[in-house]
């Protein structure tokens, strides 16, 4: 469902914009903690390079930051294996696999397979 939101950032040529998303023109108001999918265009003819960095603060109050890889929607689908030597699962700490089509309409189907570092199979809950 869209947030009915819209943004607009201006980046000079051959420079940078740095901001966090509450903090883009149009998205002043949208609630925090956002969990979504975020469009980006441009309709500059050499196109735009995009880093998503997602921030959190966690219980001792050190502010942690991460990547979040864009991907073309408009990219062609792969039914290539990948690999995520590492996640965390308890203890307070938890991993969130976002799985998606692509383009809007478009349905997509795989496995998800979990092993310890033995290889042995293990089942986790799925929210």
């Amino acid at each position: 469902t869209s947030s009915g939101l819209t943004g607009a950032a201006t980046v000079p040529g051959r420079g940078q914009v740095a901001l966090f998303l509450n903090q883009v023109q149009g998205f002043e108001t949208l609630s925090l903690p956002f969990s979504g999918v975020l469009r980006i265009s441009t309709g500059a003819a050499t196109g735009v390079s995009v880093v998503g960095l997602r921030g959190r603060y966690n219980e001792r109050d050190d502010f942690l930051i991460t990547t979040v890889p864009p991907v073309d929607e408009s990219g062609t689908s792969t039914s290539a294996e990948f690999f995520f030597p590492h996640f965390a699962d308890g203890d307070g700490y938890t991993t969130q696999f976002i799985l998606f089509a692509g383009l809007a309409g478009q349905t997509t189907s795989g496995t998800m397979r979990f092993s310890n570092t033995s290889g042995e199979a293990i089942s986790l809950p799925v929210q």
